[in-house]
């Protein structure tokens, strides 16, 4: 039997570049080069125009790359997003770190499209859907307090575009 999915958890990856293959290695790798995890954090990965080192160190933009979801674990796998809430959520990373800086229009556009379908499929609402930091928050059990998604995602917005595309 699959597992019950009942929660849809969003990350930010705090780099500047990045896609699906480069996360699950800085995830999986053996130390020092990765943190060795036998899972990624996240089922899919939402990019930005900087795929790679190479494109983001010269500015150059991979067309095609912005709004891209890169799927990198399989939803009926438990994947190693956010402590103690991860049997069963599925997780997504938008990468870029928004804390500091915007998502772009594509990614916001991507996630919401992602977490429709993930609504649609596993029969949940908007009311599912968290960020990283609010999951911790409603946990309660860390002793430290995440951003992510990060200051510049508003969650609420999310939730509500959500909502309109379920209702609509």
């Amino acid at each position: 039997m699959g597992r019950k999915i009942d929660k849809f958890i969003l990350h930010h990856s705090v780099s500047s570049w990045g896609d699906g293959d480069t996360v699950k290695k800085w995830h999986m790798d053996k130390k020092p080069l990765g943190n060795g995890w036998r899972a990624p954090g996240y089922h899919v990965v939402i990019c930005n125009d900087f795929p790679n080192y190479n494109s983001y160190s010269t500015q150059k933009p991979v067309n095609g790359a912005n709004g891209r979801i890169d799927r990198i674990w399989s939803e009926s796998t438990i994947a190693n997003g956010c402590k103690y809430a991860n049997r069963n959520a599925l997780h997504a990373c938008m990468i870029g770190d928004f804390d500091k800086d915007n998502p772009t229009k594509e990614q916001i556009e991507s996630v919401i499209r992602l977490l429709v379908y993930w609504c649609k499929k596993y029969k949940r609402s908007e009311n599912d859907i968290y960020g990283h930091g609010e999951m911790q928050k409603k946990i309660g059990r860390e002793g430290y307090s995440k951003t992510c998604p990060g200051k510049n995602v508003d969650m609420d917005e999310i939730r509500n575009a959500v909502k309109e595309l379920l209702n609509g």
